[in-house]
């Protein structure tokens, strides 16, 4: 019964410091979503930032473009090829965030349960030294 109590209060142990540890995990998760979905309506909002509004005196140089079949499907989507690694990189890191809170919700649900446990151990625990005891007093007695 010591036992049992005692490697519950390990494993009680080892999970909180595993649930703390994906806690860290979502947080480190959650701010690098907000970051790149940052860096995204950055993009989004300005999608050529070299071409924005040259200092006085600076000139803008100007390149004669040709048609490229191969980038149009770039050029006709908003946001294209530059915010595609991000999006990419977005949708990964959010899976990757919700994997961590599935994680935790399991890990609370663990400790809970063997939290439940331990306080029945500790519960039966008691009313077995009870029992020892009324037994004690009652040999004493006779005795």
């Amino acid at each position: 019964m010591i036992q049992a109590y005692e490697k519950l209060c390990v494993e009680k142990a080892d999970l909180e410091s595993e649930l703390g540890e994906m806690r860290a995990l979502v947080e480190t998760h959650l701010s690098r979503i907000r970051s790149l979905e940052q860096q995204l309506r950055q993009r989004e909002a300005n999608p050529f930032p070299a071409l924005s509004a040259p200092l006085p005196g600076q000139e803008v140089p100007f390149l004669s473009l040709h048609p490229n079949p191969g980038l149009s499907h770039v050029l006709e989507r908003p946001g294209g090829w530059p915010s595609r690694g991000l999006e990419a990189e977005l949708e990964a890191a959010r899976q990757e965030a919700q994997r961590a809170q599935h994680r935790e919700e399991h890990l609370k649900a663990e400790c809970e349960r063997l939290q439940l446990e331990l306080k029945h151990l500790q519960d039966s625990r008691q009313q077995e030294q009870s029992e020892r005891d009324m037994a004690w007093v009652k040999k004493m007695g006779d005795d």
